[in-house]
């Protein structure tokens, strides 16, 4: 592995900018081959940098994981306030709009969302890798739990245990790209149907009114 070139001060804007360039050349490159077969090289290449460059925004290829998993968990996190804003204090609305939202993101990078949720248990297993790994899944359960607080206290979302609810979630709208080969003569609105129907049918109390509750 080439010498990484050692980081400089720069603009924030600057970074963002260009770790956004390489995530979207990270997706374009796994839509074409495995994670273990793409080069940093090619990475560095399809995100229109110098290979060497490229280790002053990633300190290694693996570090392209935790990219993904940030910039989709970001995409998803960047939406809530335009969610409930829209769902005007209705939480089953809320998190059907949040399932929605995530289904989306896992949509538009469908093979790199593949890669991330095959490697991530490799990634899982490195102590360097834990707090990155822990901050995103505490970001993401974020994202989807405070809409299932707030349909508990309006009486409007059932539920005993929140992170298997995260999960089971979570699952579902990952089974659009795990399963994409299973799905292949499925439309994405037909997967979305059904998803948020079997959301529905269990964690919706039937009847219920919704108490406006906007204070957080």
């Amino acid at each position: 592995m080439p010498e990484p070139l050692r980081a400089q001060p720069q603009d924030e804007s600057l970074v963002k900018a260009r770790r956004r360039q390489i995530f979207l050349a990270a997706c374009r490159v796994l839509a074409r081959k495995s994670f273990h077969e793409a080069t940093v090289k090619e990475l560095a290449l399809e995100a229109g940098l110098a290979a060497g460059s490229i280790y002053v925004y990633l300190p290694s290829k693996d570090d392209i994981l935790i990219l993904i998993a940030e910039s989709m968990v970001a995409e998803l996190v960047e939406s809530l306030p335009a969610i409930r804003e829209r769902t005007q204090g209705d939480p089953r609305r809320e998190l059907l709009e949040v399932m929605r939202t995530a289904l989306d993101v896992i949509d538009r990078y469908r093979e790199a969302f593949t890669v991330l949720h095959h490697e991530v248990r490799y990634l899982a297993r490195r102590p360097e890798y834990r707090a990155a790994l822990d901050r995103i899944v505490d970001q993401y359960f974020s994202a989807v739990a405070g809409a299932l607080e707030r349909g508990r206290r309006a009486g409007a979302i059932r539920f005993e245990d929140e992170r298997s609810v995260v999960e089971a979630i979570h699952m579902l709208c990952a089974g659009w790209a795990t399963g994409a080969d299973y799905l292949r003569n499925t439309s994405k609105e037909t997967y979305w149907r059904e998803i948020a129907a079997l959301v529905e049918g269990r964690f919706f109390a039937p009847n219920g009114t919704v108490r406006n509750d906007r204070r957080d």
